[in-house]
């Protein structure tokens, strides 16, 4: 709140927060299609070097992806509105992991993780 006195006027000035504002969450489905199978650490630390590679650090902070589960070779990362775009960008270019061929496809991104479990199969 901004409370601006002129003389005996006081006038107060509530700021307005905008939904633009919040950090509302993203989460992107996406497939591997590799033949091996793969911890969730070893896929989150493959899609942020991919980010820092095509976006930088910048970027890399911006979107913060998490990978939350993975399920039936379908996979679910978190991260914010404004960073989603950047990982779809960036996970065909992730080739190997731990120097095992995969290739990760992005499917649809969701606002909530319900029906993001909904749609990689879980509920």
């Amino acid at each position: 709140m901004v409370i601006f006195s002129y003389r005996t006027r006081i006038i107060y000035i509530k700021k307005i927060k905008n939904k633009r504002d919040t950090r509302a969450k993203r989460y992107v489905i996406f497939d591997i299609i590799s033949e091996d199978n793969f911890e969730i650490r070893e896929i989150e630390e493959a899609v942020r070097n991919s980010v820092k590679e095509l976006g930088g650090k910048i970027w890399l902070d911006l979107s913060n992806p998490k990978v939350i589960m993975i399920y039936n070779n379908r996979g679910i990362i978190s991260t914010n509105r404004i960073g989603y775009k950047i990982i779809i960008a960036s996970l065909p270019l992730i080739k190997k992991i731990k120097n095992k061929e995969v290739l990760l496809v992005p499917r649809r991104t969701t606002g909530s993780l319900k029906r993001a479990k909904r749609l990689i199969g879980i509920e």
